[in-house]
């Protein structure tokens, strides 16, 4: 019984070692063999895995991560293929395409990568001007030898692409895409305002705004944008046959969240807090014909509702068909008028970088 032990023992490591190994198995050996800089046995490992790997939404992931490895192992010609069918099959992918500022990442790599490999196959072209003799240095030689010596490394002129995927683009990934943040994003909207105040009755006036912020990306299709906004409206009235124009600027902190609902295509919503400024009000309808020292500044809540379409990678176009304000009344106001609203539709231009 115990000789049977003793063998059961030893076969049963056996036998789990002579397993076939998944797709996840040899994800896991690349991702070891890339975080070790062996990029190369990565390179052979996400093959494997991509070739075992059963779920297609899946399989786009390991052909980034060998163009990825090849980048790095400065095989500057493969890893333009793979980059190029990675991009092949996010074009058909539905449920998680590939943002716009993901594709414009990866063919700048492309691009570096293109460049890489003409300088690669130029230095393959070039012969060398002669041989050394071994009782010579090649370094000192008076000849065309030295010439042999001066190529030593020049396939780190191609640099740039290890310089981006040292920084972001050099994490390897099974499944979405980790988006790396832009520098800034900019909206300006221009639109028809309709205001509320009590019962004075104000016809649709012009209204203008501006949102600009930094976007924090939280996957492939959901953006965070941390920033503030300003919007300016107009509203004209009367005083004794005299046309006047009073003014609602409105600054304030803003967060907006967009979703990627297809390709180009994002959905976005916002909230903003903030201050309103009611100014140019002294002696009119709006204060009951009572003066006022100068603006009346109140709390300022704003939500909108917006989509966004890129027309490139950093230029948008951006209708708001919804957007509300809400003050609460200051004194000095009329006493009717317990809050100023305002109900926005606008259009506008985006960019961001």
């Amino acid at each position: 019984m115990m000789k049977k032990l003793a063998l059961l023992s030893l076969l049963i490591p056996a036998l789990a070692y002579a397993q076939p190994k998944t797709a996840d198995d040899y994800y896991k050996e690349g991702e070891t063999q890339y975080n070790l800089g062996n990029f190369l046995p990565a390179v052979e490992a996400f093959k494997k895995g991509f070739e075992l790997e059963p779920n297609e939404s899946k399989k786009a992931a390991y052909l980034y991560n060998v163009a990825q490895s090849y980048r790095l192992a400065k095989d500057c010609g493969q890893a333009v293929f793979f980059y190029k069918r990675y991009l092949s099959l996010k074009d058909n992918d539905q449920k998680k395409p590939l943002s716009p500022q993901k594709r414009t990442e990866i063919e700048g790599w492309i691009k570096d990568s293109e460049v890489c490999a003409k300088a690669a196959e130029a230095l393959k072209q070039k012969q060398p001007d002669g041989t050394s003799p071994p009782d010579k240095d090649p370094t000192t030689a008076g000849t065309g030898n030295g010439k042999v010596a001066d190529g030593t490394d020049t396939t780190d002129g191609n640099g740039t692409g290890d310089g981006e995927g040292e920084g972001e683009g050099g994490d390897i990934h099974k499944g979405a895409t980790n988006e790396r943040p832009r520098l800034f994003s900019v909206r300006a909207f221009g639109g028809g305002a309709k205001v509320g105040a009590g019962t004075i009755s104000v016809p649709v006036q012009a209204t203008f705004g501006l949102l600009a912020g930094y976007p924090l990306a939280i996957s492939d299709q959901f953006v965070l944008d941390l920033g503030g906004g300003f919007t300016f409206t107009p509203v004209p009235y009367q005083v004794m046959n005299m046309s006047k124009t009073a003014t609602l600027s409105a600054v304030f902190a803003d967060v907006g969240a967009t979703y990627l609902v297809i390709p180009k295509l994002g959905i976005r919503g916002d909230v903003g807090v903030g201050a309103l400024f009611f100014g140019n009000v002294s002696n009119s309808q709006f204060t009951d014909s009572q003066e006022t020292s100068g603006a009346l500044s109140m709390l300022h809540l704003r939500v909108a509702a917006s989509a966004d379409y890129a027309v490139t990678p950093n230029l948008l176009v951006t209708v708001v068909p919804f957007a509300f304000s809400m003050s609460p009344a200051k004194e000095g106001l009329r006493h009717d008028v317990k809050r100023i609203t305002a109900i926005d539709f606008m259009v506008g231009i985006g960019y961001r970088m």
